[in-house]
């Protein structure tokens, strides 16, 4: 008979109820706005939630926190890192905090590959199309080495469990390390399907809370409080948002312009029809600051 990894989970927010926290004075309650915030690119948000959740988890679950060998992984991406990945680095020194208080090493922080990247939301599907769509994922643990991994206790960043679609295939994919246990840790989660039907509406409410337009992602990026990740980068490039994306990359920094265009070929979005009109009008722009770098300065045409 095959080997099962046992394996748990932990959210710190149960959405449907009070917050579950170890000590309920020292954590706020859950807020949609703040998780918004974090969901596109707020680092600010990602780290209250870290701080809040590393907390809890040591409180809570000692034994695993404080194991003697414990490694760390976010949800998997291929090149531009998932909001989950920020979560996850802004973890780790929570954790390794705490372990270096009792003289044990620090945990390092791995990468799970994504081989192919989609378009779309992944927050508005419904359970069913969660589960196809995770069917057809395919995921690679080649940095998880045998010698590293044996004996060793994962613990999986998320930010929330919804379905557990996602969940089942990174446990799917990962049954063959040698771990000697495998938890999950949330910011939050939704109830159980037990419980009552999913509405994806939900969740897609919960992301858009704070960050609905263009102008709400603009106010993250210019507070000098932003890092990219991947639902940026398809929120920038939806076409609900094409109209008012060449307004908006005009009032962005180049980093941020540059970034976008960087991003959306790394993870292919350049080349999606889905999304390959907004990333000419991301071309377009790169070449109109281009254009006004190289002009002389007399010479430089206002914006209209």
């Amino acid at each position: 008979m095959a080997r099962v990894i046992p394996t748990s989970e932990f959210a710190l927010y149960p959405l449907s109820g009070p917050a579950p926290a170890a000590n309920e004075t020292c954590f706020p309650p859950f807020s949609p706005v703040r998780y918004s915030q974090y969901k596109y690119g707020s680092v600010t948000s990602a780290e209250a939630f870290a701080r809040a959740l590393g907390a809890a988890f040591c409180e809570r679950h000692p034994e695993l926190a404080l194991a003697e060998r414990l490694l760390i992984a976010s949800s998997p991406y291929a090149h531009v890192p998932s909001a989950a990945t920020t979560l996850a680095r802004r973890l780790r020194p929570v954790l390794n905090a705490a372990r270096a208080r009792r003289g044990l090493v620090p945990a390092p922080l791995l990468k799970v590959d994504r081989i192919s990247t989609s378009a779309g939301d992944y927050g508005t599907l419904s359970a069913q199309a969660r589960d196809r769509h995770m069917a057809a994922n395919t995921l690679s643990f080649r940095r998880f080495q045998p010698q590293l991994v044996r004996d060793a206790h994962l613990l999986v960043v998320d930010d929330v469990r919804v379905t557990g679609s996602h969940q089942r295939c990174l446990m799917r994919e990962s049954e063959d390390l040698p771990l000697a246990t495998r938890t999950f840790l949330y910011i939050a989660a939704f109830p159980d399907a037990a419980d009552g039907p999913f509405d994806p509406v939900q969740e897609d409410a919960l992301n858009h809370a704070a960050v609905k337009t263009l102008t709400d992602l603009a106010a993250i990026v210019e507070a000098g409080d932003f890092t990219w990740n991947v639902r940026v980068c398809k929120f920038a490039l939806s076409p609900a948002n094409h109209g008012e994306l060449p307004r908006f990359l005009r009032r962005m920094p180049g980093w941020f312009v540059r970034g976008l265009h960087r991003n959306s070929c790394r993870d292919g979005y350049a080349r999606m029809d889905l999304y390959a009109p907004s990333y000419a009008v991301v071309r377009e722009e790169l070449s109109r600051q281009a254009d006004k770098r190289r002009a002389p300065r007399g010479l430089q045409r206002q914006p209209a």
